[in-house]
């Protein structure tokens, strides 16, 4: 829903830094990171435990949050999904203070029917979801904009969507053959329309 890219790129460079690492470009940042987390940094800093690489990367993402904006479309959307009775659950990396920040500030936290936050996995995660929710995997689009989204809602047989505005890049995306490849979230709006 949120672009933060940028300040998660910047903040990724200063955790590398304060390990002792060189920083990433923007173009490396996307082709490298990956979720769950854990397989990002055991790639770069194998011998750091993963809370401590969290602590540093939540003290200083607390100074980026700001750099945090809507994604194009992304109230639309959701305004959308509310007038035609669509259920929106998130699923997120995101701690409950990053989250709660945002949505507040963007004013978008009542069209989400029921967050789901800090994940560090959402390839376990999502069972739990569905069964929270009593939701039908036919009847259920995973929509994200990572490789990690699409396996996920590959893993529990509900259709996928990779929206390809986000943090992978477009092949990348492409080649996890989702059910849908969207440019936008105004895109799958009309697609949903159809």
């Amino acid at each position: 829903m949120v672009n933060d890219l940028p300040p998660v790129w910047r903040t990724t460079n200063f955790v590398f830094v304060t390990f002792g690492l060189p920083s990433l470009s923007l173009e490396e940042f996307r082709r490298e990171f990956c979720l769950p987390i854990r397989r990002f940094y055991a790639h770069r800093l194998p011998d750091v435990p993963l809370k401590q690489l969290e602590e540093v990367f939540l003290r200083f993402y607390a100074q980026c949050r700001h750099e945090i904006h809507p994604l194009p479309h992304a109230e639309e959307f959701l305004r959308f999904c509310a007038q035609q009775g669509l259920a929106v659950f998130v699923a997120s990396s995101a701690d409950v203070v990053t989250y709660s920040t945002q949505m507040k500030r963007f004013g978008l936290a009542h069209y989400v029917t029921r967050p789901y936050l800090g994940i560090t996995d959402k390839t376990e995660q999502i069972h739990r979801i569905l069964a929270d929710n009593t939701l039908v995997p036919a009847e259920t689009l995973f929509v994200g904009d990572m490789e990690h989204d699409i396996e996920a809602g590959k893993a529990c047989g509900v259709r996928t969507c990779a929206v390809l505005t986000g943090y992978s890049y477009p092949e990348k995306l492409r080649a996890m053959q989702p059910d849908w490849a969207c440019e936008h979230l105004g895109e799958l709006q009309q697609r949903l329309c159809g």
